[in-house]
């Protein structure tokens, strides 16, 4: 099979690990599944619609988890005022018995009332795998995509077919350039054959739309054969203009998705900690890291969106998106419903 042939030919990233690997390949079938039923309707824009359903789905599995999320918040709001008796017993005591003291009856104050410190983090730290497979999955599509993968093996080919001297003089300096970049990588230590399809498929995974450009010039009619697969490989691969498998960067319209992910990450830290007075509350200890997170966290995001591939960008500003829907619509619910049980 196609894809199991790359799998083991893959240059970047080699083997996603013992725990990544398996989530990797779980999401691969799934989402290329979702773009199988999406490229049968429409081949234009299929691979990221087939992101926006993918994280709908991932959000929907973890809705259970931002319930709890956001009735431990509603609670941890209800105990402020027992919580600031508890700071207020040992205000300006700085020693560190009297510290450990206030920390653990807070502690317990919590969970007596089954509130969880960890609980608005655990969301969080479940996607981290999520996010971790998506960007070996977006990093190597034509792996786990398999109309993405028949599209590289059928260039591959036509890149053979090429007369072998004109092949080598155009093709050289760009695969150079790859071995060099991944120069460390087993497989290319092994060596880099640009007479076999799974090297090349690995080299057309590699090259930038440009360097595409600068090929079709130096190949002349030799490169015939190449146009309508780059066409094929630029309608699947493109969304509203943007390649997802290749790194956003900082050239428009790529530089759209790091602003979107940093955009978007703040609007949800934004109102999370709006609705949540606790994390503004200066005699609240995270307070301060809360504030800070809100800065930090889209900066963060926007920053490493640059050089991931787009469509793990993408995924990240739907599913912040998402995020944002369920916490207004959890707030609402949560609000009137313990507004209900306070009048009781």
């Amino acid at each position: 099979m196609l894809n199991s042939y790359l799998l083991e030919a893959l240059p970047s990233v080699r083997e996603p690990g013992v725990i990544i690997g398996p989530v990797a390949n779980l999401m691969g079938k799934v989402y290329n599944m979702l773009f199988d039923i999406l490229h049968s309707s429409t081949s234009a824009g299929s691979l990221g619609l087939a992101i926006i359903i993918f994280t709908l789905i991932v959000k929907l599995i973890l809705f259970p988890l931002m319930v709890k999320q956001q009735k431990s918040s509603f609670k941890m709001q209800q105990l402020q005022p027992e919580l600031q008796k508890i700071r207020k017993k040992y205000e300006g005591k700085t020693d560190q018995v009297s510290q450990q003291r206030m920390a653990f009856e807070m502690q317990e104050m919590q969970k007596k009332n089954g509130v969880s410190m960890m609980g608005g983090c655990l969301p969080m730290l479940i996607q981290l795998p999520i996010l971790y497979a998506l960007f070996y999955l977006f990093q190597n599509a034509y792996v786990y995509v398999d109309a993405i993968g028949t599209n590289y093996t059928e260039i591959a080919n036509a890149i053979i077919n090429i007369p072998a001297s004109m092949r080598m003089e155009v093709f050289q300096p760009f695969a150079q350039e790859f071995v060099d970049a991944y120069k460390n990588i087993d497989i290319i230590k092994d060596g880099f054959d640009m007479s076999q399809v799974g090297d090349i498929a690995m080299l057309v995974n590699y090259l930038k739309a440009d360097d595409w450009t600068v090929i079709l010039q130096n190949l002349g009619s030799a490169g015939d054969a190449l146009t309508p697969l780059l066409e094929t490989k630029n309608e699947i691969e493109t969304f509203l203009t943007i390649p997802l498998v290749s790194k956003a960067g900082l050239s428009f319209p790529g530089v759209i998705i790091p602003i979107a992910a940093g955009l978007t990450t703040y609007l949800q830290t934004k109102i999370m900690n709006m609705m949540n007075p606790q994390n503004n509350d200066p005699n609240n200890p995270a307070a301060a890291m809360t504030k800070t997170m809100l800065y930090t966290m889209p900066i963060m995001m926007g920053f490493f969106s640059i050089s991931m591939p787009a469509g793990l960008g993408l995924y990240w500003t739907i599913s912040n998106l998402f995020g944002i829907a369920q916490q207004v619509v959890l707030n609402k619910y949560y609000k009137k419903k313990f507004a209900e049980e306070a009048a009781q």
